[in-house]
């Protein structure tokens, strides 16, 4: 296996030139945010969110706070928060997620006036077996739920 030092001077050998189209670098440094908006994180975060919430999460709240607990956990989004708060990409995929979640029986939604989410009694199993795992999911899921705690402890602030 070739170190990046080894490439580097088999390039410059061979008078290997790259053409970077500055435009497209522009606006692929501008979406660094889209990585948040893969439906298995934002389903983990809902999870979370709705086995820490006693009162339950309404579904007119879902993506407010599961963007709040995933800006308070990726450093690089306190810049786009405004902007992300109010993205239809980010509610339709969180509405996606809570689907998956209540296809799979992880998550349901409680039909009452309020409509709110809760947790089953498979989710909380799942939960508290990634949360105990050593490996990097367990440490996501237990920082999610750090991120989580502070937020309801300090408030929704995202504009």
């Amino acid at each position: 296996m070739r170190t990046l030092d080894d490439f580097i001077v088999v390039a410059t050998a061979e008078q290997v030139q790259l053409r970077v189209n500055t435009e497209a670098l522009s606006r692929a440094s501008e979406t660094y945010v889209d990585g948040i908006f893969h439906v298995p994180l934002l389903a983990l975060t809902i999870l979370v969110i709705a086995r820490e919430r006693r009162a339950g999460l309404a579904t007119t709240d879902l993506a407010t706070w599961t963007i709040g607990t995933l800006v308070r956990h990726f450093d690089a989004l306190q810049l786009a928060r405004g902007r992300i708060q109010w993205s239809v990409v980010l509610r339709r995929r969180c509405a996606d997620a809570l689907v998956f979640l209540e296809d799979v029986g992880l998550a349901g939604v409680h039909e009452a006036p309020s409509r709110t989410v809760h947790i089953s009694a498979n989710g909380r199993d799942l939960l508290r077996k990634l949360s105990h795992r050593a490996d990097e999911v367990g440490v996501l899921v237990r920082q999610i739920e750090r991120a989580y705690k502070a937020v309801n402890q300090s408030g929704l602030e995202l504009l």
